[in-house]
């Protein structure tokens, strides 16, 4: 048997890669490049640490809703 073809990529939330792209004007390959740490510079930089603090925010609002919702169950 061979090695395993399979890799397993990293999705990210397409909901902020939209929001980088808007406020950085720069294509969603640069961005995903920058968060994945191929790129190096200052705006790619920004943009992980900008997509690392949305991503951040996201999961709280997600956390919250689920936490709120299932006080109105009981």
């Amino acid at each position: 048997m061979g090695k395993s073809k399979t890799k397993i990529y990293k999705s990210y939330d397409s909901n902020i890669l939209e929001a980088l792209f808007i406020k950085y004007g720069v294509s969603k390959y640069y961005i995903r490049k920058s968060i994945n740490g191929s790129v190096q510079g200052m705006t790619a930089n920004k943009i992980k640490e900008d997509y690392l603090i949305m991503e951040e925010v996201n999961k709280d609002t997600v956390f919250n809703l689920i936490r709120r919702s299932s006080k109105q169950n009981y």
